[in-house]
């Protein structure tokens, strides 16, 4: 079964990928679709990772799967950051290529981070606020 969720949310997140990078085509190479495509990805897998390692119980391992590995693995992918980087480089745009590199990395772990930081914000204003039926821990 657990197959089958990352299929799904693969199939969703290539969808959405295509459909981002659709609206924002730009020069060069289509780095801002990407850049946003990453970022997104990036702050999906910090919040869910939040919920699935420090509150397991909220997130069956069915839907962590789901979204980690199939949608945001769908949605984001090194290739579509890699690609338009080196064609940037082999066009001579090399401060455009080295500002992709440096802002989509440290972006990205940025991203990560704050995903987690408001994962957990949600689940303690959840617990205060008593809308969950779990203890704080």
């Amino acid at each position: 079964m657990t197959i089958l969720y990352i299929f799904i949310g693969g199939a969703l997140g290539a969808l959405l990928r295509y459909i981002i990078l659709t609206l924002f085509k730009s020069y060069p190479a289509d780095v801002v679709g990407v850049f946003l495509i990453n970022i997104i990805g990036c702050f999906i897998i910090g919040f869910v990772t939040y919920l699935a390692v420090k509150r397991h119980h909220l997130i069956s391992e069915n839907i962590n799967k789901f979204l980690t590995v199939g949608f945001a693995g769908g949605f984001t992918t090194f290739s579509a950051f890699s690609h338009p980087t080196l064609e940037m480089f082999f066009q001579h745009h090399y401060m455009h290529a080295v500002l992709n590199m440096f802002l989509s990395v440290i972006v990205g772990l940025i991203f990560v981070s704050w995903g987690m930081n408001c994962g957990y914000y949600l689940m303690n204003w959840l617990i205060r606020s008593k809308r969950l039926g779990i203890r704080q821990e």
